[in-house]
């Protein structure tokens, strides 16, 4: 079987299996279980565990695996450029807590009906895909995944694949984004605070220094617009309220989209 490793364990999340599911745990530890929630579609970040993680887990801790038949994973590159959505010809991707399957049947009908492409480059060492699937490890979704890397691509594009994911069984739709990059502590909330009002408001001309997922963000928001959906706020913060200073801070926001 074909195995994508992991690239950023270590890095952005524990690379000890161990001392890895010990901070998921601590994580989720920390929330209440949310039930009644049956998220369709959940945008979440993407920066190191200790800076965006509790908020990440905001969300997760909605997901209730059995809702779902297959889920959706749209994400930037960060290293790079990269036009259209990318696709991976591996079977699995690998982290510390093992092994995570990819819908190789749905992945190849992507290919097929030329709405994404095989580019096993774009995700060989992208982390906006890869930190969330201990996420998906930690609450045993055990649920076949397409990992898409997005690349510059109209939101009309985006929506298309999304749209044709959803045809093809019950879907989870995963949106990996942070928001502002860099800016002071003060600036930062301003700048996220607006741009958090335009993706409820379903703007679909986010920029990518309001976002750096923009692009499958973007997508995401077309497509609930054309399904007449709506979009909610879960958690803001950023590196300032987390494990960083408030001199040069990241942005971080988790959104859901209900049943």
């Amino acid at each position: 079987m074909s195995i994508r490793e992991a690239a950023v364990a270590g890095m952005f999340y524990p690379g000890n299996p161990a001392l890895l599911q010990l901070h998921l745990d601590e994580l989720f530890d920390a929330l209440e279980p949310e039930p009644d929630l049956h998220p369709q579609a959940l945008v979440v970040p993407h920066a190191g565990y200790i800076y965006s993680g509790a908020t990440a887990a905001r969300a997760y801790i909605q997901v209730q695996p059995d809702d779902y038949e297959q889920i959706l994973l749209l994400g930037p590159s960060h290293k790079m450029p990269l036009s259209g959505m990318a696709l991976p010809t591996s079977e699995a991707f690998s982290t510390p807590l093992g092994d995570y399957p990819l819908l190789s049947k749905l992945i190849n009908e992507l290919v097929e009906k030329c709405l994404a492409s095989f580019n096993d480059t774009a995700h060989l060492t992208e982390h906006s895909l890869e930190v969330q699937i201990p996420f998906l490890q930690k609450i045993k979704a055990h649920i076949p995944l397409v990992p898409v890397v997005v690349g510059r691509e109209r939101p009309e594009k985006v929506s298309a694949l999304i749209d044709y994911v959803c045809s093809r069984g019950k879907t989870l739709i995963l949106v990996s984004s942070d928001l502002s990059h860099f800016h002071s502590y003060t600036e930062a909330q301003l700048l996220d605070q607006n741009t958090s009002q335009r993706i409820i408001n379903l703007a679909t001309d986010i920029k990518p220094e309001e976002a750096c997922g923009c692009n499958a963000l973007n997508g995401l928001l077309f497509w609930l617009k054309e399904q007449g959906k709506r979009i909610e706020l879960i958690d803001q913060c950023n590196s300032g309220d987390t494990a960083g200073d408030k001199m040069r801070v990241v942005g971080y926001g988790a959104y859901g989209v209900y049943q």
